[in-house]
């Protein structure tokens, strides 16, 4: 997980912020349901959402998941 956050914090965003993210960059998902309970989180969550993952952000979030980011 330390690199995915690192990864994202790098570009301005929370590793939950890339969570939403990754999920909304998958073609067959049109709405991610999130829970807030507060200001800050719908924010985040908002954030999340004008994020789009270029094929390049996504090429490199999946080498690091499959390269085991979990260290």
């Amino acid at each position: 997980m330390a690199r995915l956050t690192a990864w994202a914090a790098e570009r301005g965003h929370t590793l939950a912020e890339l969570a939403i993210a990754w999920v909304l960059a998958e073609p067959a998902v049109s709405t991610v349901l999130t829970g807030a309970s507060s200001p800050e989180q719908i924010a985040a969550n908002a954030r999340a959402a004008a994020w789009a993952l270029t094929a390049e952000e996504i090429g490199e979030v999946r080498a690091m998941m499959h390269d085991g980011a979990d260290d």
